[in-house]
């Protein structure tokens, strides 16, 4: 049973002006089917504001309880949350609301447009999460939790609009109708945002997480919108703390998938982007407060119990890496060789030559002469026959290394460099939370450490840093190939 009149009319922007003297209504922004939003101004404080008119309770009960409502709302004040100035009856018995005009757009639309970054999104989603808790701290409910009751600011700041308010089946954000709200059913809405955030799609009927999502934040998602609500979290900071710790364990993967070891300590999230409050209608303009300092020691993350790590997969060695240590090896082994066999030969001679050596005490340096025998033994004896030399070996051949192998060692060089320079742009990507850029990088060095082939035409879609990395390694080898 509705609680109220279906045929309301409601008026146009001259009669409700007519109805509400202090203000100035510009124009009718939008018709529902039970209220309509005005753009007006408020002259004596000379600002805008929204008015909405709704549609005539139908009961008294209807009524007391819209009131309360109403009254319970005002009563909620924070400079991310949409303000609440003035609520009653028109001189021409119009049922009205005046709240705070903000200059900003609809988070659906900025999702829809390709408009939210991941670092854009990450630092909304922390400002959502601190919302959330103020709200929740505060014994109030959201109840109509979307992308279309969030808004953004000119300064990239978050309100939060609807506060209280219930969505129709008919898509429209009432006043007048009255849902099943809970903290558990505000957090669920939570994770269906960062989903669209995130992914820039809405959570698949089947409820799997998206894809296009870094894994760390995908586990966030999942228990987000667990089908078990004993699975989910149970509150909003404890969603916020989960979203810190993805983003730690993500830098920490990529920075152990290739960045230097010395970068990975020096990159931790120390600060989250500056948070973020709500509020009813549209975005404001007024400043967020002072970024709040994370604490170095988060806890880790909740994860299901029974889920299995993720299994180790080790890089193996290429074909030409095992090449190069091949032929490596192969020098080495010659080169031991060839000074055992110069070492054997230079002892072979001395060990023939030794009875020809003599030291002449006359001279300075030993001469190499027969021995001298006794006078008379020489007249004697016959001529001693000349003893045969002992062959003396050649020296071994000299040494010539492959072709191939100044060339090999060049390139392995060239790649080398190439690796560190994809490395350090990985890593400057991480420092600026760049989580859009970061597969690429990642892909990148995992092509490197298989040792598959650098293409030769670049995929559609990689950063401009990539593909700058790439021509100019491409330019280095072509000139060392030549």
């Amino acid at each position: 049973m509705q609680d109220f009149a279906e045929t309301t009319a409601f008026p146009t922007a001259k009669d409700l002006a007519a109805g509400l003297p202090q203000f100035e209504v510009e124009q009718c922004l939008s018709v529902g089917k039970e209220s309509a939003i005005y753009l007006g101004i408020q002259p004596a404080l000379e600002r805008h504001v929204m008015i909405r008119v709704m549609a005539e309770p139908t009961t008294a009960d209807a009524a007391t309880r819209l009131m309360d409502r109403l009254r319970a709302r005002a009563r909620l004040v924070h400079p991310r949350i949409v303000a609440v100035y003035d609520f009653g009856r028109s001189l021409n018995g119009y049922l009205y609301l005046v709240t705070e005009h903000v200059d900003g757009r609809m988070l659906s639309d900025l999702i829809q447009e390709r408009a939210v970054s991941p670092k854009m999104a990450y630092g909304l989603a922390l400002q959502l999460c601190d919302i959330l808790t103020l709200l929740h701290g505060q014994n109030s409910l959201h109840g109509c939790l979307n992308t279309r009751t969030l808004l953004v600011d000119q300064e990239g700041q978050m309100k939060v609009t609807g506060i209280g308010m219930c969505l129709t089946p008919s898509g429209e954000i009432s006043w007048l109708q009255e849902g099943d709200v809970s903290i558990e059913q505000d957090l669920y809405d939570l994770g269906l945002v960062l989903h669209e955030m995130f992914a820039k799609e809405p959570l698949a009927e089947d409820g799997k997480v998206s894809r296009n999502i870094p894994p760390a934040f995908g586990a966030v998602l999942r228990r987000c919108v667990h089908a078990e609500k004993a699975r989910r979290y149970i509150t909003a900071a404890e969603i916020k703390e989960a979203l810190v710790q993805a983003l730690r364990t993500q830098q920490s993967a990529a920075t152990k998938s290739g960045a230097p070891e010395g970068l990975a300590a020096s990159n931790p999230v120390d600060t989250p982007p500056p948070q973020v409050s709500s509020s009813p209608t549209s975005p404001s303009s007024t400043p967020a407060p002072a970024p709040k300092t994370v604490a170095a020691s988060v806890p880790p993350p909740r994860y299901a119990p029974g889920r299995p790590p993720a299994p180790i997969v080790r890089a193996q060695p290429s074909f030409m890496k095992k090449l190069d240590d091949f032929l490596w090896s192969c020098l080495r082994a010659s080169l031991h060789l060839a000074v055992f066999a110069a070492t054997a030969v230079i002892l072979l001679v001395f060990y023939v030559m030794k009875d020809k050596i003599v030291l002449d005490p006359d001279a300075d340096t030993p001469v190499a002469r027969e021995p001298a025998l006794p006078g008379e033994v020489l007249g004697s004896l016959p001529a001693a026959p000349e003893l045969p030399q002992a062959p003396v070996a050649p020296l071994s051949p000299p040494i010539t290394l492959p072709a191939t192998a100044p060339k090999a060692d060049s390139l392995a060089g060239l790649k080398a460099e190439y690796r560190a320079a994809v490395q350090a742009e990985a890593t400057a990507a991480l420092d600026r939370v760049n989580l859009n850029e970061l597969p690429a990088f990642q892909q990148e060095l995992k092509r490197l450490q298989n040792g598959d082939p650098i293409p030769e035409v670049d995929e559609p879609g990689i950063p401009a840093s990539l593909k700058r990395l790439r021509e100019d390694y491409r330019q280095k080898r072509a000139t060392q190939m030549r």
